[in-house]
């Protein structure tokens, strides 16, 4: 199928989504450098449960960029697949700061529900963002309606 026109929201929330995976590498590279990545590699690599959290967040990082593309294809599976993306880790990292759930990894030092949706808000508002303009305009319904 040949797409001649993706409509800018369209565009800018599936590229965001690219960028501000790639930024997040970029930054944690930068403020933990060579060797303090490799020690929270080889921390998380210290029990089953921690690689396995490690190893589903680097496949949802995944999932996130092929919905991303998707999208530019009109594709209406990926703003689901983003969305489902977006419940897992808000989910788990629910259950990880209050802990609910065992590993010690991707999760706010919080004490109370209230710093919690806190920092959840601020850590989210790029994706919320994205999810706005993916389902809002009427430009993003009629590109995604278009091509059932």
């Amino acid at each position: 199928m040949k797409l001649a026109f993706i409509p800018v929201p369209v565009m800018i929330g599936a590229s965001a989504i690219v960028a501000t995976r790639l930024l997040e590498f970029i930054l944690l590279f930068d403020a933990m450098g060579f060797s303090g990545l490799m020690s929270f590699i080889e921390v998380s690599a210290e029990s089953w449960l921690n690689c396995i959290i490690m190893l589903a967040s680097m496949l949802i990082i995944l999932v996130e960029c092929r919905a991303a593309f998707a999208m530019m294809r009109a594709r209406r599976w990926g703003r689901w697949a983003f969305i489902g993306c977006q419940a897992i880790v808000v989910s788990y990292m629910l259950l990880a700061s209050f802990d609910w759930f065992g590993p010690r990894i991707f999760r706010f030092n919080v004490e109370t529900q209230g710093e919690f949706l806190y920092a959840l808000l601020m850590q989210k508002i790029p994706d919320i963002v994205v999810l706005l303009l993916l389902f809002v305009p009427a430009s993003s319904q009629r590109f995604f309606a278009r091509y059932k």
